[in-house]
C-alpha cells in the first residue's frame, strides 16, 4: 500500500468514527418550548401550573420531542388528578405540540365540567360506637351540598382520629375510606370507616433521665392524673410546659398501651439542659457613651426549679447590680415568685442619684397573657442643688400580653403591657403618687419570608398625684435617646431648664415606625422615624411640643441576634442643645 493510499484509508476511518458523535449532537440540541394553560375559575390555573412538569422543568428542556411528548403525557395524567382532587369528576383534558413554531408550543384544552357536591357523609365506627358522640363536630365539616374537596376529606379523616385520641382512645385506626362520585347527579358520597380501639385511661408514670432535677418538677407539671380518661391534648400539655421550665434539653413521653389492657402507662425521657449560663453584651451610644453588662444565671440553684440571676451593668453615666431570686410554684401550680435586689447609680446633666430597691412580684401566666401583682420598696437619694432622700413604698400591678415569635428579631406578632404601681413615702416627706405606663409594639411581615418588616410601637406614662417637684428626679418622665426618640440625646426630647438640662415631666410619649429590610443571611437595613416628647403637665401637649426624629440603619445577623448600627437626627433641632446626629449601636433591634 502507497503512502498516498494510506492517508485516505485514515482519513475515511476518522471520519466514520466522528460520524456518530455528529449525528448525535445534532439530535440532542435542547428542544425549547413554552407552555399554554387555560385560564380557569377557582383557581385551577395556578393548581395545575404547579403540578405540570412542562412548566416545572421549563428551563430544563428535553433533549428529543418524544421527551417532550412525554411530559405532556405526564402533565394530562396530573392535571386529571389534580381536578379529581377538586371535585371534577368529569373533566376533560387534552394537550398537543405545536412544531410549526420555535421555540415550541405545549397547548392544553381543559374543560373542568361541573364539580361535584358533598352527600351527608357516613361513620361506621368498630367496636366501639359509643365514641360517636365525641366525632360529630369533626364530621360536620363535610356538609352536604357542598363543593368536593380531597383536602377536606383526608382534614376530616384526620380530625376524627385526632377526636378519638382526645377522649380516651389511645389507638384509633383509619380502616377504610370509600369515595364514590354519582356522575348522573354530580354528587360525591363520603364514608369513613374506624376502628376506635379499646377505651383507656392514663396509667402508671415513669420518670426517666433526672440527674439534679427533683422528680417534684416533672410531677406538678404533670396534666394528667392517674384514672382519669387518656386524652392526647394533656399529653402534649405536659411536653410544653416541662420545655418551657428551661430545665430539660429534650422531653420524649412515650405511651405504653398493652394490647388487652385499659390502663396507658405513660414514660418521660428527659434530658436535662444546662443549669448555668453566661451573658455579656457592649454597646455604644454617642450620647450616653460605652456601656458594658454582663450577667450569670443558675436555673436549678436548689434542685426543684428555682432560678437565681446575677446581673451589673456599667456604663459612663450608669452603674447597676441586680440579683433576682425565682421561685416556682408558688401558692399557685402556674405561678412564680420573684425576690429582686437592686442598687443603681445615674448621673445625668440634670441630676445625680443613687437608690437601693426591693422587691417581692407574683406572676402567673394565663397562655400568651400574664398578670402580676406584689410590694416594692425603693431608696432613693437625688443630688439636684440640694440632697434629698426619699422611702417609697409600692404596689406593683402589672399585666403582660405577647405573641412575638422572637426577642432579639421578632417578624411578626405582638407585645402589649400596662402597669399600675401607687407610691407612698414612709419617711419624713408627704408624697404620694401613681405610675401608669402602657406600651406596645407591633410586627407585621410584608413578605412570605419576613424579609421585609414593618415595626411599629408606642408608649404612653403619666405620673399622677401629685406635682413635679414632689417626685425623685430620678424617677420622672424622660424621652429622647436610643431606646425612645433616637436623634435626641438622652433625656432631652422635652423641656428644659434655664441651664438646657432636662426637667423631666409627669407625663410622656412617644412612637416609632422602622421598616426593615433583610438583604441576605448576614446583611440588611432599617428605615425608621420617632416622635413624642416629656411634657410637664397631666395630657401630652399639642403637636407642635412634639419632637420628630428619622434616620437609617444596618444590620449584621448572627446566631445570637442581629447587632444593629443606627444613625439618626432631630428633625426639630435646637441650636446649641441638639447635636447634628446621634449614633447607636447594640445587639439586638431597637425594639
Amino acid at each position: 500500500m502507497s503512502f498516498l493510499q494510506a492517508r485516505i484509508l485514515l482519513l475515511l476511518s476518522l471520519t466514520l468514527l466522528a460520524s456518530p458523535f455528529l449525528a448525535t449532537s445534532g439530535e440532542c440540541a435542547p428542544i425549547e418550548y413554552t407552555v399554554e394553560i387555560p385560564a380557569l375559575p377557582g383557581g385551577l390555573t395556578p393548581l395545575l401550573s404547579s403540578v405540570s412538569d412542562c412548566v416545572d422543568l421549563q428551563n430544563n428542556p428535553p433533549d428529543t420531542r418524544g421527551l417532550l411528548r412525554k411530559r405532556v403525557a405526564n402533565d394530562i395524567d396530573s392535571f386529571m388528578d389534580a381536578l379529581k382532587a377538586k371535585g371534577y369528576f368529569k373533566a376533560e383534558v387534552t394537550g398537543e405540540l405545536d412544531t410549526n413554531v420555535t421555540p415550541h408550543v405545549v397547548r392544553f384544552q381543559i374543560d373542568p365540567g361541573p364539580r361535584f357536591v358533598f352527600e351527608k357523609p357516613r361513620l361506621v365506627l368498630v367496636p366501639d360506637d359509643s365514641a360517636r358522640e365525641h366525632l360529630r363536630d369533626a364530621l360536620h365539616r363535610i356538609k352536604a351540598g357542598e363543593k368536593n374537596s380531597s383536602g377536606t376529606i383526608l382534614d376530616v379523616e384526620t380530625a376524627l382520629l385526632e377526636r378519638l385520641k382526645e377522649h380516651g382512645y389511645p389507638s384509633p385506626v383509619a380502616r377504610e375510606k370509600k369515595i364514590v362520585a354519582d356522575h348522573a347527579t354530580d354528587k360525591v358520597a363520603v364514608s369513613f370507616t374506624i376502628d376506635t380501639g379499646p377505651a383507656a385511661s392514663f396509667g402508671s408514670t415513669r420518670i426517666l433521665g433526672l440527674e439534679d432535677v427533683s422528680d417534684r418538677v416533672v410531677i406538678a407539671e404533670l396534666a394528667w392524673e392517674e384514672g382519669s380518661p387518656y386524652d392526647r391534648r394533656k399529653v402534649d400539655k405536659t411536653r410544653e410546659q416541662l420545655i418551657r421550665t428551661g430545665l430539660f434539653r429534650s422531653v420524649r413521653i412515650d405511651a405504653d398501651h398493652p394490647e388487652g389492657s385499659t390502663a396507658v402507662n405513660m414514660n418521660l425521657i428527659l434530658l436535662e439542659a444546662p443549669h448555668r449560663s453566661v451573658r455579656a453584651g457592649l454597646w455604644y451610644y454617642s450620647d450616653l457613651g460605652l456601656g458594658t453588662n454582663v450577667g450569670w444565671t443558675h436555673r436549678n440553684i436548689f434542685g426543684a426549679g428555682q432560678e437565681l440571676r446575677l446581673d451589673a451593668e456599667i456604663a459612663e453615666t450608669l452603674q447597676r447590680a441586680k440579683t433576682d431570686l425565682i421561685l416556682p410554684r408558688m401558692w399557685h401550680p402556674r405561678q412564680n415568685l420573684g425576690f429582686s435586689a437592686q442598687y443603681e447609680h445615674e448621673l445625668t446633666d440634670s441630676y445625680e442619684a443613687t437608690n437601693l430597691s426591693l422587691s417581692a412580684l407574683a406572676r402567673r401566666p394565663f397562655s400568651e397573657l400574664q398578670v402580676g401583682y406584689g410590694l416594692a420598696y425603693r431608696l432613693t437619694e437625688v443630688d439636684d442643688e440640694e440632697l434629698r432622700r426619699f422611702n417609697l413604698i409600692s404596689v406593683p400591678l402589672i399585666a403582660e400580653f405577647t405573641n412575638a415569635d422572637n426577642l432579639l428579631d421578632p417578624t411578626s406578632g405582638l407585645t402589649l403591657a400596662a402597669r399600675m404601681e401607687p407610691f407612698t413615702d414612709i419617711g419624713q416627706r408627704e408624697t404620694s403618687f401613681v405610675l401608669w405606663n402602657l406600651s406596645g409594639r407591633h410586627y407585621l411581615p410584608l413578605t412570605k419570608n419576613k424579609s421585609i418588616v414593618l415595626a411599629t410601637r408606642g408608649r404612653y406614662s403619666l405620673l399622677a398625684g401629685t406635682n413635679r417637684d414632689s417626685i425623685p428626679e430620678d424617677m420622672l418622665l424622660y424621652a429622647g435617646g436610643g431606646g425612645s426618640i433616637r436623634g435626641y440625646a438622652h433625656q432631652y426630647a422635652g423641656e428644659l431648664d434655664e441651664d438646657d438640662d432636662p426637667l423631666g415631666g409627669v407625663s410622656a410619649v412617644d412612637f416609632s415606625a422602622e421598616l426593615r429590610f433583610r438583604i441576605n443571611r448576614e446583611y440588611g437595613v432599617a428605615l425608621f422615624g420617632d416622635g413624642g416628647g416629656a411634657f410637664s403637665g397631666r395630657n401630652p401637649s399639642d403637636r407642635e411640643d412634639y419632637f420628630w426624629g428619622a434616620g437609617a440603619g444596618l444590620r449584621y445577623y448572627t446566631p445570637i441576634g442581629p447587632i444593629r448600627a443606627d444613625v439618626a437626627v432631630p428633625l426639630d433641632r435646637r441650636d446649641g442643645v441638639d447635636s447634628p446626629f446621634q449614633i447607636y449601636i447594640s445587639l439586638g433591634q431597637a425594639f
